[in-house]
């Protein structure tokens, strides 16, 4: 609020020369399909069980590829946009696990066989040098192309969705410090390999009291026989029994649906218990047809899902084909939890109107199409702390396609590599919320979060809440457009978005182009920005194509692309309220004119702009950093991290973001190497200065080296008391030293099991 009223400021926007609100020089796209199909096809974040790995950051012999944000390429759908290829043998790529794991998951792409056959290739596991096992890799659930909903034809061009994941078991429990290589001795093919997720899987949960087994129906633990019809036998006899259905220790073929209502359903583990088969699904009450086959009505009620794993063999795209992990209308309390879910078409995909269920702790992987979407008149739904990657479609959405969603809530949830759409998505509907999230790295024809009137959908109204998400590498080039997607873009393309939007105390952070957008159609207004960070945007801080009106307050802007932080060709067609507190992109002129290509000065992002028919020379500017702080800018390490958390994070000079490492697994380091031996009398700590932050007190000592391998104590283990109301700052004075590394070594924390810091900031006086 500006000191010198009591009513907030207004700015209309005004190109120089332009009265009228038009959009100039845009080819508008055609939608993906149409608009039944199109919506088929489309921190903060999970607290998950295990430790990401980044190929690129491993010890390696094969090619490091990236950072590329192209489309279709192996570096641009990597994490993080790089990759690591190995071509021939001998070359590997190996992880030093710096926690505990008895498995790992590989996210890896093998290249595609001329004619889009499916084959396999092996690819040689070691550990701490010796052989442990062969882990089998395939091109059958990836390698898609051509237009929506694309085929496996290599003809037909447009390559994309290029890796997949295979997970094994380890025969015991490896330690921190072990060393597991991926390496190929036989190799045919080239072998791109991405991430790798190290976990300590559990033992198998036994049979519950009050239940009965699977197997005692004729299930086939082997798989060699298929259990379809002992389980539909299974659950019937559960249900009408009042007791638990337990799934033993297996795999199980199961080429049908199942249809569940008011019975629970337990594995024995999402590693352990699996359901595997050309058309395995559980599905409540209310089942759409397949393709004009089968279907039924109804809502499920009281159906609970747990501990197992839905494995399909989904390899096309076929939008009216049920085969998905989970299906039909579960509400009246239903729960799906802990399930692991891979290459079906859509995760789950429930079809209302039904009301009360929470999904949580899941993790869907490798799917044709969406993660999840909650499709008409769905409502009081929990979505929370699932993970999901590589989708074919919008990781997590919500379609009001007859009837409006309302009152659901998708918080907690890390959404990564979507290859199509949006990392999550709001098509109309009411109350609505989307909370504490992390999106990363959009592929093409969508951003990290959407909010539209579109695909028919019940417009949007009430308030919906965008609340402490984190957007990371988000946005794209439209192929169409052949402009910029937002890492948060509002599309009013069949109506007035006129519904209340607050987004609050958001993240957006290295987004490819724009960090917020407005397009298509009539107007977007009522949208209300407070407490955002927005660091690295490719072009625009905001790309204004619809006119309308925002509000903002104590919206942050840094590292921006484009020399003008606006685009708007709208005359006074948009109203941007200032609410103060403003930096970094408010107030400007607007710039109307040809679209710049992007520029990323991201700290650690870099990345250079997207393929297009176009060709341009992209500059790279930095921003020097401020006199005082010796540590900023310079290299960090840590013992681990989490996520997109990443030692980085601690040294670029943004509050907003921060280090965090792996969860429940002290002590943690936090290291910067200052480059040379250099004078250090004083540590400044913080975190993110947001409320939403709690006070925390975190237990740490500091350790100085000159070499980076023998390292001395320089200030004793103490508690560090964390709180918002003084800035979430420390100081910790160092003795007169001389230190070319200095490392922060964490013990404990009271307010989250890991070390955390967003400045890791080093002072000589």
């Amino acid at each position: 609020m500006s000191a010198l009223s009591l009513r907030s400021s207004s700015l209309r926007l005004a190109a120089a020369g332009l009265s009228v609100a038009t959009l100039v020089g845009l080819a508008l796209a055609a939608p993906h399909g149409t608009p039944s199909a199109a919506a088929a096809t489309g921190g903060r974040g999970a607290t998950v069980p295990f430790t990401e790995y980044e190929a690129e950051a491993a010890g390696t012999n094969g090619t490091v590829i990236g950072p590329s944000r192209t489309a279709g390429t192996l570096a641009g759908e990597a994490s993080g946009r790089k990759a690591v290829t190995l071509s021939g043998n001998g070359k590997y790529v190996e992880f030093t696990l710096t926690t505990a794991a008895n498995a790992v998951t590989l996210h890896y792409s093998v290249p595609d066989a001329a004619g889009g056959a499916a084959y396999t290739t092996p690819i040689e596991v070691y550990v701490n040098g010796s052989k442990d096992r062969d882990l089998t890799l395939t091109n059958k659930y990836s390698w898609y192309y051509g237009g929506y909903p694309f085929t496996n034809d290599p003809g037909a061009g447009n390559q994309h969705h290029l890796y997949d994941d295979v997970r094994t078991m380890f025969g015991s429990t490896l330690p921190a410090g072990a060393k597991v290589k991926f390496q190929l001795d036989a190799a045919s093919v080239a072998v791109t390999l991405d991430t790798a997720d190290f976990e300590n899987v559990g033992a198998p949960i036994g049979q519950p009291a009050n239940s009965l087994s699977v197997t005692s129906y004729g299930a086939d633990p082997s798989g060699a026989a298929d259990s379809g019809g002992a389980f539909v036998n299974a659950i019937a006899a559960a249900q009408s029994q009042g007791k638990v259905l337990y799934v033993p220790q297996g795999t199980y073929t199961v080429n049908q649906h199942l249809t569940v209502n008011n019975v629970t359903m337990q594995g024995a583990g999402p590693w352990y218990s699996v359901l595997h088969g050309n058309r395995v699904g559980v599905f409540g009450l209310g089942e759409p047809n397949s393709c004009g086959q089968g279907g039924n009505s109804g809502v499920s009620s009281n159906v609970k899902l747990y501990d197992f794993a839905i494995m399909g063999e989904v390899t096309e795209r076929n939008d009216c084909d049920q085969v998905n992990g989970i299906g039909g209308a579960l509400g009246g309390g239903s729960v799906v939890s802990d399930l692991w879910i891979q290459h079906v078409k859509v995760g789950l995909w429930l079809d209302g109107p039904f009301d009360g269920l929470t999904v949580s702790n899941n993790r869907i992987l490798d799917t044709t199409a969406d993660g999840l979407n909650l499709h008409d008149g769905i409502s009081h739904v929990t979505v929370t702390n699932n993970f999901l990657r590589n989708l074919g479609d919008d990781g997590l959405a919500m379609w009001s396609e007859i009837n409006a969603d309302h009152d659901n809530t998708f918080s907690f949830n890390t959404v990564e590599l979507p290859m199509l759409a949006n990392n999550i998505a709001i098509y109309g509907g009411h109350d609505n919320s989307v909370t504490d999230n992390v999106v990363t790295d959009t592929q093409t024809q969508g951003g990290g979060i959407h909010v539209a009137n579109r695909f028919n959908a019940v417009h949007v109204s009430g308030t919906t809440t965008l609340a402490r998400n984190t957007t990371l590498r988000a946005g794209v080039l439209d192929p169409n457009w052949q402009f910029g997607v937002g890492a948060i873009w509002f599309d009013a393309q069949q109506g007035a978005l006129d519904g209340t939007v607050n987004v609050t105390d958001s993240n957006l952070l290295d987004s490819s182009y724009e960090a917020i957008q407005t397009v298509e159609g009539s107007t977007v207004s009522n949208v209300h920005f407070s407490n955002d960070t927005i660091d690295g945007t490719g072009t625009f801080v905001l790309q204004l194509q619809a006119g309308g009106s925002a509000s903002f307050a104590n919206v942050t802007a840094a590292h921006v692309g484009a020399p003008n932080p606006i685009y708007s060709c709208l005359g006074n067609g948009f109203t941007i309220t200032d609410n103060g507190g403003n930096a970094g992109w408010y107030p400007s002129t607007p710039y109307c004119g040809g679209w710049p290509p992007p520029v990323y000065t991201y700290p650690g992002g870099g990345n250079p702009p997207p393929t297009t028919t176009t060709t341009t020379t992209t500059t790279t500017t930095t921003t020097a950093p401020p006199s005082g702080n010796l540590a900023l800018g310079k290299a960090m390490s840590a013992s681990s991290y989490t996520q997109v958390y990443g030692p980085g994070n601690a040294n670029d000079n943004n509050t907003g973001s921060y280090w965090e490492s792996a969860n429940n697994a002290f002590p943690q380091w936090l290291q910067v190497d200052l480059g040379s031996s250099t004078s250090v009398r004083r540590i400044v700590l913080t975190l993110p200065p947001s409320s939403a932050w709690g006070a925390r007190t975190q237990t740490l000592s500091v350790l100085g080296s000159n070499d980076g391998g023998s390292f001395s104590t320089l200030v004793g283990s103490a508690g560090y008391r964390f709180d918002p109301n003084t800035g979430n700052t420390v100081t910790i004075s160092v003795p007169q030293t001389s230190q070319r590394f200095l490392r922060l070594n964490f013990t404990g924390n009271d307010g989250w099991p890991a070390g955390q810091v967003s400045e890791f900031q080093v002072y000589s006086s």
